[in-house]
Formats: C-alpha cells, structure tokens, sequence
C-alpha cells in the first residue's frame, strides 16, 4: 500500500548499484506516467550480493543473493515493491512459493544477447592464442568456452562499471557483459562492445527482462503494477523458468534457455553445459503453439530432446 508518510507514493526497493538504480528508475518513471498522481520513491537496499564482491557468487550461494534482503524488506514493510534482474531470480523462489510474495508484473523485455567487451577484438575467434576472458557465469564460461577452447576464463565480480574498469586496467583480454544491463545504463560503446550471435552464446533464462515483485496480499500495489505487465515478455520467461526446473537446475547449472514469440507460436531454443566448464555442450530446441494448453508440452518437447543427449548426467553427474 502507499507509503503512511506520503499518501499516493510507493516505495521501490533497489539495490545501490548504477545499473539496479537505473532500471529501478525506468520502472519508477513508467509507472509515474500511467498513474498520474502516484509518486515512486527509491528506497536503497543492500543485498549479501553487493556486499561480498570478492568470491565467485556459485561459493557463496548463488544469485538469490541479488534478492533476499529485497524480499525481506517487503515482508517487513519497509518498501512497497522491488525491482529485480529477472535473471537474478532463483527458479525456486520459497518466499513466493509460500504465498507471501507474487512477480506482479513483468515488463516487455529488452535485448536480450550478450556483448564482448574488448580492445583487442569483435569476435571471440578473434582474440590472441590463450587470451584472459573475464566472467563469472558458468553459462558463459562453457559456450566460450566451445567456440574458443585455449581461453583462459577468470572469474570477474562487481558492477558494470567496476568491470569495465578492470578490462581497462588490464587484468583482462575481454569479458562479457549483458547487453540489457549496459543499454539500460548509457554504457553501451560499439568501439569496443559487439554483440554475440545467439547461434553462439545463448542467454540465461530471463535476461534482459525485470520481475516486479510486491506483497501478495497488497492488491494496491498490485493494481498498479500490472499495467506494466506485457504479457508475451512474461509468457517467454516462464517457458525459459520451467525448463530450467524441470532439469532441476540451481545456481550451479550453466544452463542457456531463450524464447522467441513468434506471429502464431513460441520458438524455445536451450544450451547445457558442464559444471567445471569443460565440453560438450549439448543444445535443443522445439516450437509450440501459444497458450497454457501447448505450453507443457513443449517444455516436455525440449526437455526430452535434452535427456537423450545425456543432460541428467551432465548437469548432475547421474
């Protein structure tokens, strides 16, 4: 509901970050024209996943880092709504599966493609014999990792903006970075940063897009949320979600999932990698029509063209 000290103001939760303050304001911005009258204040959180930027996120619990102290925020009243990275989203979300909280709108999406960042080269086959490749996603690390198999892939850590500084300096050849979160901060610079096809490096489930979360029994807030809700944004997401669930995949799964809407039907295209990084890289894809009706059975399409590669054993070593 809006905030007690102001009447008509609702309060975003957004972590302190360049990127998650700028799309927290896109969003604070949207909702301000729909609604005229309602103002959006930016509350500032800070998550475990700011906090410790010195370790591989995969040693320290993964991405719901990003979410948790938001999530917790909003049981406690503090803030009305948060914005998060979809991506950032674990697929097992407890506090929602409880009935507590609820993705009350999801945005339509924006690119959703990866970006090299380099001095040295366009193009991955580009780079120098052994160059140093700077990511911390295991999802990167194997698709790199199977176009060019003598890089030397660094974990890399923090913001965008801290990234981009570290390539700078020197302590790498190139990283990758998504092209959402550098469109969305005006960081985008194609003298140095060229998109990567998706034939090559697929993106994780849910990049690019944001999920609007709120108090599931708020239904203010709600109400307004959802008239940012685009519906084929949200229906894509939820196809790549699923497939990550039904291969039981956590925050150690280098899984790459898309899906494409297209004029009658949903395109769903997936890329599985190993845990340490190493080949292969086992991909499917299938189309479905749209609508709750097709949609299961097209997850079960892409999933079974996944297990008879072997993915089971590959993700989970059985």
């Amino acid at each position: 509901m809006p905030s007690p000290e102001r009447p008509g103001t609702l309060r975003l939760g957004t972590r302190g970050s360049l990127l998650a303050r700028t799309q927290s304001r896109i969003v604070a911005d949207a909702l301000e024209k729909r609604h005229p009258g309602v103002h959006v204040e930016l509350v500032t959180v800070k998550t475990s996943g700011d906090r410790i930027a010195d370790r591989p996120l995969n040693d320290v619990g993964g991405k719901g880092l990003f979410t948790k102290e938001l999530e917790q925020a909003l049981l406690a009243g503090e803030i009305d709504f948060a914005v998060h990275s979809y991506k950032d989203v674990p697929v097992t979300m407890p506090l929602v599966e409880q009935g507590n909280l609820v993705v009350a709108a999801v945005p339509a999406r924006e690119d959703v493609r990866d970006v090299l960042v380099s001095f040295k080269a366009k193009r991955l086959e580009d780079l120098p014999q052994g160059a140093k490749l700077g990511t911390s996603s295991l999802r990167r690390r194997c698709q790199a990792l199977a176009v060019r198999p003598d890089l030397v892939v660094l974990p890399v850590r923090g913001n965008i903006d801290t990234r981009l500084r570290k390539l700078r300096d020197g302590e790498y050849d190139a990283i990758l970075l998504a092209a959402a979160g550098l469109r969305r901060a005006g960081l985008f610079d194609g003298s140095h940063m060229s998109f990567m096809e998706l034939d090559a490096m697929l993106p994780a489930p849910g990049q690019g897009a944001l999920a609007l979360q709120c108090r599931r029994d708020d239904g203010t807030t709600r109400s307004l949320l959802v008239a940012l809700d685009d519906e084929l944004t949200a229906e894509c997401i939820a196809a790549e979600r699923a497939v990550v669930a039904a291969l039981e995949g956590d925050c150690h799964s280098p899984i790459a999932a898309l899906a494409v809407p297209l004029a009658w039907s949903t395109h769903l295209s997936v890329a599985i990698g190993r845990r340490d990084g190493r080949p292969p890289v086992i991909k499917a894809q299938a189309s479905f029509p749209k609508g709750q009706a097709f949609f299961a059975g097209g997850i079960a399409k892409v999933v079974s063209g996944l297990e008879s590669q072997g993915v089971r054993e590959l993700l989970h070593g059985r």
